[in-house]
């Protein structure tokens, strides 16, 4: 069978980077503190299929919080498996999601653990290849969402949810409005359900001038403008200006205290600052923590928002 320039090209790149791994780990031992293949029920009947190096080494079972070389190599191997990771040798959230998703694609156990099944399909099915389910492709290829989730009881206590293929990478405390729940209130009610699109990210919004008529400084998620569903008679409201954000000054630190006034804009004092004029807020420490994980996925481009 021919294969196109492409699929030619994504299959060299994964044998190039099996090879480079096979290399990396033939000549140095797993961190034994981190990587291991003991325990794994798995692993005596895959040694057969198990990588030949001139050590003998075998493929090490990595899972969360694993370190070093071979979690490079595997962030390598997924990536070329259209799951973009950063190779920063650290096996964290976005890593263990990565995983779950190549080993259901592959029809594997999804259990978010680098196993020697897991190994042996990163190192043989071709880069890209995907079993056919029969179902229509998503249309996010990378399947990082972003989740609001309501909490009809409590609104102060709803949540915010980095999502990766259907599987929750983090979820924050978060808040959308002043604690209403009519979607067609503006600056008070929260927002109304739907997918939004993501229209960009910043970290310095406000620039270096502290604008005071800048009330969204610092780091922030632009959402695109959406329309209410109205009540019985109640008209429909077009909610613009969304964003995610915090309260912080536009370098992304937090304003002086200043006595005896109760709320600042750009400082978190407490609980009630997740209130907002309809936006979705969360604490500084977690919107950094957000983009952190983002910036690890490479914000994809086509990045969305659910609101249910």
């Amino acid at each position: 069978m021919n294969r196109t320039p492409r699929t030619l090209w994504a299959t060299l790149t994964t044998a190039a980077l099996a090879i480079a791994a096979f290399a990396t780990l033939g000549t140095q031992a797993p961190d034994t503190a981190t990587a291991s293949s003991s325990g794994d029920p798995a692993a005596s009947a895959a040694r057969s299929a198990a990588p030949a190096s001139r050590n003998q080494q075998q493929w090490p079972t990595l899972r969360t919080g694993a370190q070093g070389s071979a979690v490079t190599a595997l962030q390598q191997l997924l990536t070329a498996h259209g799951h973009s990771l950063n190779a920063d040798g650290s096996f964290g959230g976005l890593t263990a999601a990565a995983v779950q998703a190549f080993q259901a694609e592959q029809r594997l156990q999804a259990d978010g653990v680098a196993g020697p099944a897991t190994w042996k399909a990163l190192v043989t099915a071709p880069a890209g290849a995907r079993p056919d389910t029969g179902q229509t492709a998503k249309p996010n290829p990378t399947g990082y969402t972003l989740k609001f989730t309501k909490n009809q009881n409590h609104p102060m206590y709803s949540t915010l949810a980095l999502v990766h293929n259907g599987k929750a990478v983090k979820t924050y405390r978060a808040n959308s409005g002043m604690g209403s729940k009519d979607t067609c209130l503006s600056n008070e009610g929260w927002l109304p359900n739907g997918t939004y699109k993501v229209k960009g990210h910043e970290t310095n919004r406000g620039e270096w001038n502290y604008n005071p008529n800048v009330q969204i400084q610092g780091y922030a998620i632009q959402l695109e403008n959406k329309t209410c569903t109205p009540a019985p008679g109640q008209k429909p409201v077009e909610r613009t200006d969304m964003f995610i954000h915090s309260e912080m000054l536009a370098d992304g630190t937090q304003a002086v205290d200043v006595p005896l006034k109760e709320d600042d804009f750009w400082r978190w004092d407490a609980d009630f600052d997740y209130k907002s004029n309809g936006c979705i807020k969360l604490k500084p420490a977690d919107l950094k923590d957000l983009f952190t994980l983002l910036d690890q996925a490479g914000w994809p481009k086509n990045l969305a928002l659910q609101v249910s």
